[in-house]
């Protein structure tokens, strides 16, 4: 076994440590990393040819796609005896807006100013408190939430829920942070993940005294962008002025990227040479794929 390979196996091995495992969540991290950008559409046998890979049996894997298919992430297509599961449109829409978040490379290019969204009425505020939250804004009041604004354009208020554009001084933006995220929480998940590739860093940085196999590549890309989405997707993006001292989210990114750019092109061998949809083998990756973790 390869130094690359004891390497994997390690990652496997601290996948499999998480309770509950969430396989349908590694197939997601599947199809957002390697089949999005390639048509969107995979075929059965191979998402369980790579979840084998990671220790997940053939039985968890159907489970899993059915769960998924079920919530309306994927639909499924049979051709004879072969099924195909490509990406619904709710499920595109969602992986287009994750993947710029999750392959961004650099410090979030803050510039002060925040939306505030105020719910003004008192039925149905839960799912409407709910469903902003789930688009990055963090709650500083039952009825008031808040998020940097990052040049999106400000969202059209309603009956049901009033946004504003406001801007704070550096003292009050770190106040508003804390007080609408867990950013501790954040910051040891982002250690955490430091602390568990570095290592990884420097195998690939001397080489590893031996060829990438493709299919090393591969589960371990997938894994490093499994744990890095996790982390990416609870971050709120905040300006750098509203941010800890020493954040460590910032270095996290920097890591994924020399790791992941390092293994794309080995991973995408295995990819050209064994995946599959239902015309056949995959097409090339879009142009957008080859623009992840580019430095700005």
């Amino acid at each position: 076994m390869s130094i690359l390979e004891t390497e994997q196996q390690r990652l496997i091995d601290r996948f499999h440590a998480q309770k509950p495992i969430r396989s349908w969540s590694m197939i997601v991290s599947i199809f957002g990393d390697c089949v999005a950008p390639r048509g969107a559409e995979l075929w059965m046998g191979n998402i369980t040819e790579i979840m084998q890979m990671v220790g997940v049996n053939s039985g968890v894997v159907r489970t899993a796609m059915s769960r998924l298919a079920n919530d309306g992430w994927l639909e499924r297509t049979r051709i004879g005896r072969n099924s195909f599961y490509r990406l619904t449109k709710m499920g595109r829409e969602t992986f287009d807006q994750a993947t710029p978040r999750i392959y961004a490379r650099g410090p979030t290019k803050g510039n002060g100013s925040w939306i505030t969204a105020i719910l003004s009425e008192v039925e149905g505020r839960a799912e409407r408190r709910e469903h902003l939250t789930d688009q990055g804004f963090g709650v500083i009041a039952p009825n008031v939430l808040i998020k940097p604004n990052i040049g999106q354009q400000l969202p059209k208020s309603s009956d049901k829920i009033v946004f504003m554009q406001s801007t704070a001084p550096p003292e009050r933006a770190v106040q508003l942070a804390r007080q609408a995220w867990n950013l501790e929480s954040l910051q040891q998940g982002y250690h955490e993940f430091i602390e568990n590739y570095s290592g990884l860093q420097a195998l690939l940085e001397c080489g590893a005294r031996a060829p990438i196999a493709p299919e090393t590549a591969l589960i371990i890309r997938i894994i490093l962008i499994h744990d890095l989405r996790r982390l990416v997707l609870r971050d709120p993006e905040l300006p750098l002025q509203a941010l800890p001292d020493e954040w460590a989210g910032s270095v996290a990114r920097e890591l994924a990227a020399g790791i992941y750019n390092t293994l794309r092109d080995h991973g995408e061998i295995w990819l050209d040479s064994n995946a599959k949809n239902a015309e056949g083998t995959l097409p090339p990756p879009e142009p957008a794929f080859f623009e992840r973790f580019q430095a700005l």
